[in-house]
């Protein structure tokens, strides 16, 4: 006797049965179609549901190791190209899964428009969909002899390629116009205004006696500051405080001072005033509270663990390079030099980084090329300029991290972790996507045009690279390709006569 169950669950469309025999066969097959929905729960990123025995949590389990067999962001990308499959289907009348043939064409012909559709996007697509019949155990419409054919046509309905729509390659000539505009970014005049409001709470200023102090009122020498308070009360009387010059440059108070003075002049009359990104000062005063607000901002933002920042060490953070211009041109250093992948840069910890006398080597537990999780050392050497060293660029980084998180975090800690508006410095590694965001927004600002995204990075050391005339097995080894095709497909040439073969020919 057998009975028969329905796969995949669907009351009103049923597309196929299988066959369950019952008994211990019977088992195991309801055991299959329960794997089977947890496949694709999982690989869609859902939920599986809440284990009611041991075997529910064997399956959830055994349903998250399937969906890890690619990389995370492939499953994510196969996830969102299958919602946009089955809105398609449920508005055309169809079943997505166990779809024959005919509809993924069809579904494929709507997706290629007027031509427009790249032929990457396309079998994309089909891989898919391809993917979520196999979590389904179901048989892949992609290994059907018609849909072969029918990719196979379709090459010629994609309009050719665009150059200009091709990611920019990063060469060496950007990456140094980027880095020189790094360095040259000045300090944040929102971080100058709240070191000296710091330096002024340090000397016993109160918060009252801030927002009420005019330019007229302090006189600012080499060694000294003299400040005359007006009373916030009527009660109590104008007093002086005097602040004298600090040994240390960057926790010195009158330094600190003069450096907001000289940063926007007596255009507002107000010492600590309100005051935008590029430094123009605002005519109304604050209120004790505003002083206030600033003050436990920038205190908080700076501590650890959840506990304020002592004011020296603030003070002397905020007089110094701001850690988001730190932390994205180590980024972009170490990505171009390394050849890595945005998930090689977002997954790189403290304790992975090794520093020898020639440079410094990064462990590279697992990478796409890598999914067995063997790792590789990869050695990046000390730059030559300054400039565009990135050795020295990633230690400055982790210098400001020492500084600001304590020396524990970097026993454990990840690389490259969020920054904040306000100068915090988080400890959640950045996402794949917040390094394509860093990238461009620096190219923009530097004023490169491209089209910039963090393969960027990879496919600029391996064109600068080519154009170097370096053996391509030398660099596949460096960019760690497993096959010379891969690696041909990352070259941009800019030039179609270096390293011409024919020039070499003595025509």
């Amino acid at each position: 006797m057998t009975d028969y169950v329905q796969w995949p669950p669907n009351a009103k469309r049923p597309r196929r049965q299988l066959p369950r025999p019952t008994g211990l066969a019977g088992s195991a097959a309801s055991l299959s179609v329960r794997l089977r929905e947890a496949r694709v729960a999982a690989f869609l990123g859902g939920q599986v549901g809440e284990p009611q025995d041991e075997l529910d949590a064997l399956i959830s389990r055994t349903a998250r190791l399937f969906s890890e067999s690619i990389a995370d962001q492939t499953r994510k990308d196969y996830a969102r190209r299958w919602k946009r499959f089955v809105e398609w289907c449920e508005a055309k009348g169809f079943e997505p899964l166990d779809s024959p043939p005919e509809v993924v064409m069809l579904y494929l012909s709507d997706a290629l428009g007027d031509g427009r559709a790249a032929l990457g996007t396309l079998r994309s697509h089909m891989a898919a969909i391809n993917r979520l019949h196999v979590e389904a155990g179901l048989m892949p419409p992609g290994d059907d002899p018609a849909m072969t054919m029918f990719l196979r046509t379709m090459r010629k309905a994609v309009a050719p390629r665009d150059p200009q729509g091709e990611i920019s390659a990063l060469k060496i000539g950007p990456l140094r116009e980027v880095c020189r505009y790094l360095d040259s970014i000045g300090s944040d005049p929102i971080e100058v205004r709240d070191r000296a409001l710091l330096s002024l709470h340090r000397a016993g200023v109160g918060d009252g006696e801030m927002a009420r102090l005019q330019w007229p009122d302090v006189r600012l020498t080499e060694k000294r500051a003299s400040l005359h308070l007006r009373a916030v009360r009527a009660d109590r009387s104008d007093r002086t405080v005097r602040i004298d010059a600090h040994r240390d440059p960057g926790r010195c108070g009158v330094r600190a001072l003069r450096a907001w003075r000289d940063l926007g002049g007596n255009t507002s009359p107000w010492a600590i005033g309100r005051t935008n990104p590029s430094g123009g000062r605002d005519d109304r005063p604050w209120t004790a509270r505003d002083v206030y607000r600033i003050r436990k901002a920038r205190l908080d933002s700076l501590g650890r663990d959840g506990r304020k920042a002592a004011i020296d060490d603030a003070i002397a953070l905020l007089g110094e390079t701001r850690p988001a211009v730190l932390r994205d041109k180590a980024l972009i250093l170490v990505g171009f030099a390394g050849a890595f992948r945005r998930p090689d840069l977002v997954g790189f910890r403290w304790p992975e980084v090794t520093l020898v006398d020639t440079g410094m080597v990064l462990r590279l537990r697992r990478s796409k090329t890598d999914r067995d999780g063997e790792g590789v050392d990869v050695g990046i050497p000390c730059g030559q300029s300054s400039t565009t060293d990135p050795v020295a660029a990633l230690l400055a980084w982790r210098d400001r991290m020492e500084r600001q998180l304590g020396t524990d975090y970097l026993n454990e800690g990840a690389c490259f972790t969020v920054v904040g508006r306000a100068g915090r410095i988080g400890t959640e590694p950045l996402t794949t996507t917040a390094v394509t965001v860093a990238i461009r927004s620096r190219m923009a600002e530097a004023g490169v045009p491209g089209r910039w995204s963090g393969r960027s990075l990879r496919r600029g050391f391996i064109s600068t690279a080519a154009d170097l005339g370096l053996r391509l097995e030398d660099i596949a080894k460096g960019s760690r390709h497993a096959t010379l095709d891969s690696l041909i497909r990352y070259i941009a040439t800019d030039d179609p006569f270096r390293n011409n073969p024919t020039a070499q020919m003595g025509l």
